[in-house]
């Protein structure tokens, strides 16, 4: 019997496997809606970061899967498709299971979003349940995997809400056709070489100064990591504000610059 709709967990995990991280962006796009919707709870994972044996367990479960070379599965899919692959579990194993898979390929290739059926397939002879039918991106549709991906999100949300209307008590936040919300800033920080000359107060000088930098050829610290900023806050409105952590080797009079930079993929967001 069913369990209730009362009686499930008010969780959405999201499982993705990404090579080059076109998944990865995916799956964060569709956590990202799934917190506007009002999900109480949602986890966005790698799979090679979720133990397969506790699959039974959840009860809203997404996976995101990309194809590498000739259908070949991510690495970090390898272990998971593995695990699921043992003839000791049964056709009941996974009863219970609510689930949607999203596959990234290119057409051009014979075994097309190969990884993604297999996954599909698998899960539902397991005894998982469907929320929608598999999403199959393709790099040669016009606006590549998203071109598939915007469809399949909204009839996802509208087939979550029947399964379990609590689960997203604002789905006409997640499924709002005209709204363009942008994700999490991502933020890389290169090292700069400058003068060590702190007499110099003109900001006007100072700017220029920043403004005819090139990049190191090594960090000033070679103990400092790559990515040394650490973002505390993030809020949104009108504007964006964004709060960094320098760690403890920021002194004062440390120069930030930031550089926004608009990736093709969503050049269309801004000129539409």
């Amino acid at each position: 019997m069913a369990a209730s709709s009362s009686e499930l967990p008010e969780r959405l995990v999201v499982l993705y496997a990404s090579q080059t991280g076109n998944a990865m962006d995916a799956a964060e796009r569709v956590g990202r809606e799934a917190e506007r919707g009002g999900c109480p709870a949602v986890d966005v994972l790698s799979m090679d970061c979720f133990d397969p044996s506790c699959l039974p367990r959840e009860r809203y479960v997404v996976f995101v899967v990309s194809t590498m070379g000739q259908g070949d599965p991510p690495d970090s899919m390898k272990d998971f498709w593995t695990y699921l692959t043992r003839k000791s579990l049964g056709a009941r194993w996974l009863e219970g299971l609510f689930y949607a898979v999203f596959g990234l390929g290119d057409s051009t290739y014979g075994k097309y979003n190969y990884p993604a059926k297999k996954l599909d397939r698998r899960l539902f002879n397991l005894g998982a349940e469907r929320i929608t039918e598999k999403g199959l991106g393709d790099d040669q549709h016009s606006s590549g995997y998203e071109g598939a991906l915007d469809p399949w999100l909204l009839i996802l949300w509208k087939s979550l809400n029947q399964t379990n209307p609590s689960l997203l008590p604002r789905i006409s936040d997640a499924i709002h056709p005209n709204l363009n919300i942008l994700g999490d800033a991502k933020v890389e920080v290169i090292y700069y070489s400058a003068p060590q000359d702190t007499t110099i107060s003109d900001p006007k000088i100072l700017i220029e100064r920043a403004r005819s930098m090139s990049p190191a050829l090594k960090y000033h610290n070679e103990g400092e990591p790559q990515f040394m900023l650490q973002m505390v806050y993030h809020e949104e409105g009108e504007y964006r504000q964004l709060g960094f952590w320098a760690g403890k080797g920021a002194n004062i009079g440390n120069l930030f610059c930031a550089v926004p930079k608009v990736l093709k993929l969503h050049e269309s967001h801004f000129w539409n």
